[in-house]
């Protein structure tokens, strides 16, 4: 388990804190998005919890031990996936594995062969880093993130900028290192991620925590009434005007209305089954920017 307990950092030079008396626990094996605007602390608390910055106030506990007392062991089991590419772009993608494996001192050279195959990298293994595509440079960031096999990783805005093949790849992989057991700590402005992996949520704003606790508990919400369901057969684009709704990406359809049963009703009569229901905020998004639209006013 993380206990953060009453966390304070200030950049040098910055004339406010990047985060203010923030605490909360992250149970073994959870799933936690990190919500909140830019300039929330996000990447601050996370680059806290991965050692990457000292702490300044406040304290850090991992299984009780203070970060800064963990064993090297313990301390080469956390991993962080940052925004920014973090391998050498001169070298080639099987020598960057090579480097990274051999500061954690990882000498099993199939492990590194499986993780490439697994991200789609074998065929490109010679390739010089720097000449990957995009998706291929962020599959390459997060094979290397894997590469301790970690018990807990961080990963902060890991699909930025990927094609579709790349972004399903990384998703579905994260999905699985949940399902093993690991704790994953995630960012994403694309906040459909977040619903899709995530089990709880962190919302950060101004450097305090202003929320922390299940995605569910958010979603069932009635501060914004709402009602997202997918029909059998499908609702036409026609019909979903009709009835003022919406459609997302992913194909759910949302409709803004405080009597459900009446919407519900109305399918109902026009030949539709509803499936996969849930009222109150529709979605992550709506819950985030209602949020947001309140502390502008």
């Amino acid at each position: 388990m993380i206990e953060i307990q009453e966390i304070t950092y200030r950049y040098p030079q910055a004339r406010e804190n990047a985060l203010n008396g923030v605490s909360m626990q992250v149970a073994e094996g959870a799933a936690l998005g990190l919500l909140g605007p830019n300039g929330a602390g996000k990447t601050t608390l996370m680059s806290l919890l991965a050692g990457l910055l000292p702490v300044q106030g406040g304290q850090i506990l991992f299984d009780g031990v203070p970060l800064g007392r963990l064993p090297a062991k313990e301390r080469q089991r956390i991993s962080l996936v940052p925004q920014d590419f973090a391998f050498y772009p001169l070298l080639s993608v099987w020598n960057n594995m090579r480097f990274f494996a051999a500061l954690y001192a990882v000498r099993d050279e199939g492990y590194l062969k499986t993780l490439l195959e697994q991200a789609g990298l074998a065929a490109h293994s010679t390739k010089l880093a720097k000449h990957l595509s995009g998706g291929l440079k962020r599959r390459l960031n997060f094979a290397i993130g894997l590469i301790n096999r970690p018990k807990l990783i961080f990963l902060d805005e890991i699909t930025v900028g990927i094609d579709p093949e790349s972004r399903r790849f990384i998703l579905d992989s994260v999905a699985a290192l949940t399902q093993q057991g690991i704790t994953v700590v995630y960012t994403s402005h694309y906040l459909q991620e977040i619903e899709l992996l995530c089990r709880d949520i962190a919302l950060l704003h101004g450097g305090r925590l202003v929320y922390h606790g299940g995605l569910h508990e958010v979603l069932r919400q009635g501060g914004q009434s709402g009602l997202a369901l997918r029909t059998v057969p499908p609702l036409p684009d026609a019909e979903l005007a009709a009835l003022q709704g919406r459609r997302t990406a992913d194909g759910t359809l949302h409709f803004d209305t405080d009597t459900p049963a009446e919407l519900l009703a109305a399918l109902q009569n026009k030949g539709y089954t509803a499936e996969a229901c849930r009222f109150g905020f529709a979605s992550l998004e709506s819950f985030y920017l209602d949020f947001l639209a309140k502390q502008a006013t």
